[in-house]
């Protein structure tokens, strides 16, 4: 390797000094280019701090956990392997704690979030509850897993009250810890749903379910159908018009799959949303797949709810998608720019 300047060499030996050059490697791996934005990042949401993108080689520098998996190429910038999961849980968990103070862990196995995203869609929350004003805002995270990102993200910051609905142990016990770990028990509360087939159900008509008013909910539906013969094999995306996808993908096939994938389980969110249309003012999911969007839309047309709304989230080479549905008197209105 040449060093063109006095500069360069003293930031290479530093850099030497804190272990990154034992993984010097040619710059053939993914790059996170930090001078370089794409269009479709430009259309992050206007308020996420990750439309900036972090400068990798400090936090690099400044994260020693993160930087244990972080490899440094040719050009001297730092580089993270994303078909490496050990590497995508570091780097989630550094995000987390940089922009949020969050100290975060994630059980073996399950899903590591992709923080943009996850901001993403608490930041169009924040536009469709601006309107209404609220003094105290209650939500309901639907499958928090086991980083219970969107709870915490949620209370830390916005201050507001979390019901975090799960039902794999292992999940609940790694909530519970991360909850408790950033002491916002005040504003979370994680509830274990005995039932795997409901989605408000057991806990509304359990005898210790609160009388206020959920404001909205929140949800990552599994993505996949379990009775697919390969689950995982399906394809989601044209190759033509968007590139395979270039993280490893992490999570259990519970937190992955259900039976008819996305589409059927945001159908019972909507089929319990009608027995409890007054105990949540806006109901919202994401969707993965854009096709399945247009599916979604028209089961609530054929269930007469008209009140809706939808979005998509872009972050790098991955768009999302999410619709909002009220019984509401008032149409749902997005406040966001974006």
């Amino acid at each position: 390797m040449r060093i063109c300047s006095k500069r360069g060499t003293t930031f290479f030996l530093y850099l030497v000094t804190l272990g990154l050059y034992s993984r010097l490697k040619p710059n053939k791996l993914l790059l996170l280019k930090m001078t370089r934005i794409n269009k479709k990042k430009n259309n992050m949401h206007p308020r996420n701090v990750l439309r900036t993108p972090p400068d990798y080689t400090k936090l690099a520098i400044k994260y020693k956990d993160f930087r244990k998996v972080c490899d440094l190429n040719l050009n001297g910038k730092v580089s993270v392997d994303f078909r490496n999961e050990q590497a995508l849980r570091e780097l989630a968990k550094m995000l987390l704690l940089e922009y949020f103070d969050l100290k975060v862990d994630f059980a073996p196995g399950s899903l590591v979030p992709t923080l943009a995203l996850r901001l993403n869609y608490v930041l169009w929350l924040e536009d469709l509850l601006e309107p209404l004003k609220l003094d105290t805002v209650r939500g309901i995270d639907i499958g928090c897993g086991s980083s219970c990102v969107y709870s915490l993200l949620a209370a830390k910051k916005n201050k507001w009250h979390m019901l975090a609905l799960e039902s794999k142990e292992i999940n609940i016990e790694y909530a519970q810890k991360n909850i408790e770990r950033n002491e916002l028990q005040s504003l979370i509360e994680v509830y274990q749903q005995p039932d795997k087939t409901t989605i408000f159900k057991s806990y509304f008509e359990s005898p210790n379910a609160t009388k206020e008013q959920f404001h909205f909910c929140i949800c990552n539906p599994p993505f996949f159908d379990s009775n697919s013969p390969n689950p995982f094999a399906g394809k989601t995306r044209n190759p033509t018009r968007r590139p395979a996808p270039k993280t490893v993908r992490t999570g259990s096939a519970e937190e992955l799959t259900c039976e008819g994938g996305e589409v059927e389980f945001v159908k019972r969110i909507i089929d319990e949303s009608l027995l409890y249309k007054e105990r949540v003012s806006i109901f919202t999911t994401m969707l993965g797949i854009k096709a399945n969007l247009p599916k979604i839309l028209d089961y609530l047309k054929a269930q007469n709810i008209s009140n809706t709304r939808t979005t998509e989230f872009y972050q790098g080479h991955t768009n999302r998608w999410s619709v909002a549905w009220s019984f509401q008197k008032e149409a749902i209105s997005d406040t966001s720019s974006n």
